[in-house]
């Protein structure tokens, strides 16, 4: 019997009933960490929150990626065009730099810059952390490279305190309730269909749950005893048959090597059994576009997705995210504020021309947000169909387009347990 292609695409709002952090924490934690500015007590990363905010940003558009795409768009500032003639970049070539002299809070050790210099940070201080500069790195860059790792850090951190999940030790409570309906929505679907897993989050905690049911789900790696696992490209971008979870825009289970075997400066990601932070790692670098330095992490967040996701093996999880959403039965997306154009873009394909394609969404917030506005002018123009043809099923699910979409407005777990009491 041929299966179904069952295609789940989970972001934020999915994992916060297994107690993961909402943005607004995760923002607070950004907000606190860090190195301080020159001469103060006061956080660089809190000093960017409140620049933002007092240039008319509203609360809402500042989380803790606003602060993080900030420091990344000054590392590419900073960065230098050609670093054998230390030509700046584009944009440092025409702007001026006004206070930002005050974010710099560092100093050489030794006090010249030269092959394998180290950085001391808040008043001449040995940084714990340092590496020594091997790869021609500008020394503001530098600075704010660290201080990036820093803050992918302690995002790691929390992912570790709700996920964490090795066979010695797990966070994650298998047998909650949440976890059972889990388990059991998802062993139903998998007597009929293939299962797609694609989180845009950093855990691997969907996964853990059906493995923990004998589901093995392919994550994208070879499997093996070593310290890491390399990429196995191959299969991804050849087998679709498999049950799979993919994490598109990164792991706290990844690793990144910043130099091949010979040390010469070619970033790979790996992955390892644990959970891994970004400040034991020497920092990596590569230019996606001429001129524009990026800092090659485990996991992709600040607005700089896309250039990102040129990298093995987020590039591959995309093109296989691209096929699956092609020829899919169903796509269910969770907790996902349609926010990122690389991967709207698939499903907006996708509903032109997987013309069987059934989509259903879950967020509490649907309504709250007016979601099923943004979706009229941004999703439901490629569908074939004229008429939306909204209609109420119950006070919490809608459908459209003659019932192709179907929206939840409801909780994840409530989810779950509506799909536990209702016939499939």
């Amino acid at each position: 019997m041929k299966k179904n292609r069952e295609i789940f695409l989970f972001g934020a709002g999915a994992v916060i009933d297994w107690n993961a952090p909402p943005t607004s924490e995760i923002t607070k934690l950004i907000r606190e960490s860090g190195f301080t500015l020159k001469g103060s007590n006061i956080k660089i990363t809190e000093f960017i929150y409140q620049r933002l905010r007092k240039c008319g940003y509203s609360d809402s558009e500042v989380n803790f990626e606003t602060i993080i795409n900030v420091i990344e768009e000054l590392i590419v500032y900073n960065s230098e065009f050609n670093t054998e003639k230390c030509t700046p970049s584009l944009l440092k070539s025409f702007l001026s730099e006004n206070d930002l002299c005050n974010i710099y809070n560092y100093s050489i050790r030794g006090g010249k810059r030269e092959h394998g210099y180290e950085i001391q940070v808040t008043n001449g201080q040995d940084f714990y952390y340092s590496r020594p500069a091997y790869f021609g790195e500008n020394t503001n860059q530098y600075f704010l490279q660290f201080l990036l790792a820093e803050l992918l850090s302690q995002i790691c951190n929390k992912v570790a305190q709700y996920s964490w999940n090795t066979p010695s030790c797990s966070h994650i409570d298998k047998d909650c309730d949440n976890s059972k309906n889990f388990r059991n929505w998802l062993k139903k679907i998998h007597k009929t269909s293939i299962l797609r897993l694609y989180t845009l989050n950093y855990d691997n905690l969907f996964k853990s749950l059906l493995e923990s049911d004998d589901i093995q789900c392919f994550d994208g790696f070879f499997k093996n005893k070593d310290v890491y696992s390399r990429t196995d490209v191959l299969k991804i971008s050849s087998d679709t048959e498999s049950n799979i979870h993919y994490n598109l825009h990164g792991s706290a289970y990844w690793k990144v090597l910043s130099a091949s075997n010979d040390q010469m400066p070619n970033p790979e990601i790996v992955q390892l059994k644990g959970i891994h932070l970004q400040m034991n790692d020497s920092v990596a670098t590569m230019q996606i576009e001429k001129g524009k330095t990026l800092q090659v992490s485990n996991i992709i967040t600040g607005y700089q997705k896309s250039q990102k996701a040129k990298l093995t093996p987020f590039r591959q999880f995309h093109s296989a995210f691209d096929k699956d959403c092609y020829t899919a039965d169903r796509i269910t997306i969770v907790g996902y504020s349609f926010n990122v154009e690389h991967v709207n873009e698939t499903l907006k394909i996708a509903l032109r021309y997987n013309t069987n394609l059934k989509i259903e969404i879950v967020d509490l917030s649907f309504k709250e947000n007016s979601m099923d506005k943004i979706f009229a002018s941004r999703f439901f123009t490629f569908n074939e169909s004229d008429d939306m043809n909204p209609k109420t099923i119950s006070d919490n699910i809608d459908s459209y387009f003659d019932d192709k979409i179907t929206a939840y407005n409801m909780r994840f777990s409530d989810f779950l347990k509506y799909r536990q009491i209702i016939k499939k």
